[in-house]
Order: structure tokens, then sequence, then C-alpha cells
């Protein structure tokens, strides 16, 4: 299925609410199913997740934040998983090495 481009998917997304959703849904859907088959079980669990977190939320944009929140958080795990793969494997980081950690704003949308 080919991606539409973003201003034909806000376009729908203002005109058709239901239409765009269903459409959403193909595409995550398509991907998924693209995907390896080892790794489709745990893009349909994490998709659920996602979904999950849209439902919750009590606006769209506490939804963006809840899984912009899981991205950050899947960063840090693998940015850990890195270092400590590093420490085992290669020499350690130099004494003034830094890791910088990007805090996302805090957000009033609660």
């Amino acid at each position: 299925m080919d991606m539409p481009t973003f201003d034909e998917l806000k376009e729908l997304a203002q005109r058709d609410p239901e239409g765009f959703e269903r459409l959403r849904a193909e595409l995550i859907e398509d991907c998924i199913r693209r995907s390896s088959e080892c790794n489709q079980r745990r893009l349909r669990g994490l998709q659920f997740v996602i979904e999950a977190r849209r439902r919750v939320a009590r606006n769209p944009m506490k939804a963006l934040l809840d899984i912009q929140g899981m991205m950050y958080d899947s960063l840090i795990s693998l940015q850990q998983a890195l270092l400590d793969q590093q420490g085992r494997c290669a020499s350690p980081l130099p004494k003034n090495a830094r890791v910088l950690h990007f805090r996302p704003p805090v957000s009033s949308v609660d």
C-alpha cells in the first residue's frame, strides 16, 4: 500500500476522521505484515500498547506525549544496553566522556 503524503492525510483527517482511522489502521497492519515473522508478534504487542495509551488519554496531545515518553524510555534503554555492551567488549569510555540525556519538557496537558 502506498503511503499518502502528509497533506493528503491531514485533509482526510479533517474531512473524514473515521476514514482516516481506517486508513491509519490499514497502513499499520500493512507495515507489520511486511516485517519479518519473528518481529510481527512484538510489533503487534507494541501497537496494542500504543492503541491502549491513545484510548485512555484525555486528548490527542496527552496521547502524543504519552507515546513520546514510551519512545524516550525505549531510547534510554537502548542507550544503556549499548553502553553496557561497550563496557564488556571494548575499552571503556574516557573519564571525560558524557552521556547526554534528552529530557522532554514537562507538559501541563494532564
